[in-house]
């Protein structure tokens, strides 16, 4: 089969020696590449962490900045100063605290403040002449 594969190899190996020479060769490649059971390395199951439970409220901290930045959007639309960046994280914000993540709900509603308040000073800021 070896010899089939490879022609040239055969023709250069004439005689009892090539194919001795052939058969060593193909039974070390086949050698290398066999396995067996006891040379397998053990495989190792590691126990599945139980996960985390799900809170079941928002924390008091992330309910607050929540409100305030909802107040903040309320104070900004009757300025006539709400930018809509401000209105897409506040979206963010209520979507993250239906599922009580405090972290990421923290996280949009003070950017809402922020930008509340940029968009407020805006206001105040005297016109750009070009």
């Amino acid at each position: 089969m070896f010899l089939a594969k490879f022609p040239a190899v055969a023709r250069q190996r004439s005689g009892v020696r090539g194919v001795l020479l052939s058969a060593m060769l193909l039974a070390m490649l086949l050698n290398g590449c066999v396995v067996t059971e006891s040379q397998k390395a053990p495989v190792v199951v590691a126990a599945p962490e139980p996960p985390a439970p799900k809170p079941l409220a928002l924390t008091d901290e992330a309910e607050t900045i929540l409100k305030a930045a909802e107040q903040s959007v309320i104070e900004a639309r009757i300025k006539r100063a709400l930018w809509t960046a401000a209105v897409a994280e506040l979206e963010r914000a209520r979507a993250a605290s239906k599922v009580f993540d405090s972290v990421v709900t923290s996280r949009h509603a003070r950017e809402v403040i922020v930008l509340c308040g940029l968009s407020v000073a805006q206001l105040s800021a005297a016109p750009v002449s070009w």
